[in-house]
């Protein structure tokens, strides 16, 4: 098995499973509770922060520019354009997808090859092993605790093993 596959991407499936559980509460908890879900889906933990629908949409895409980055293959445009849980969950399962055909020889082959990707502004080089550490696992891991806190500040009732149960290894 490949380093990058063990350490990047199955904490990245682990995290996007974590992800769908804690919307799958918040859709149960909205419709045990006469709560429209757009509330939640348009809903920040401050004025100047982007909404949930947002935080889903950047977890999913970092996600698919590990793979692709990871594969040397140019990222797929995606847009934010999610309006409902069920679109969540179609991009969370698309992206699961991608992530479990992943060739892991491919990634093997790559490690420690470098290629060039935008960083905001600039241009930073990168191997797939440093973006997935450096940049692509950190701004995954940020939005999808985001979306957690969201959530949670919504009255959602996810706690801390809702967000970690996906993650570990035992049946709970």
């Amino acid at each position: 098995m490949s380093a990058l596959y063990t350490y990047t991407f199955t904490p990245l499936l682990r995290g996007l499973k974590s992800l769908k559980t804690t919307l799958q509460k918040a859709e149960s908890h909205a419709q045990a509770n006469n709560i429209a879900p757009e509330t939640y889906v348009t809903a920040s933990l401050i004025d100047d922060m982007k909404p949930l629908s947002f935080q889903v949409f950047i977890v999913a895409n970092a996600a698919t520019k590990v793979l692709a980055r990871s594969t040397f293959v140019e990222p797929p445009q995606q847009e934010d354009t999610d309006k409902t849980f069920d679109d969540f969950y179609a991009r969370i399962d698309e992206t699961i997808a991608a992530l479990e055909k992943v060739d892991v020889e491919v990634l093997k082959a790559n490690e420690g090859k470098t290629f060039k990707a935008p960083l905001g502004p600039i241009e930073a080089e990168f191997t797939p092993e440093s973006y997935a550490t450096s940049y692509a696992m950190p701004n995954f891991f940020f939005h999808l605790v985001t979306a957690y806190g969201i959530l949670r500040a919504k009255g959602v009732p996810v706690g801390k093993l809702d967000y970690l149960k996906d993650f570990l290894d035992v049946q709970l």
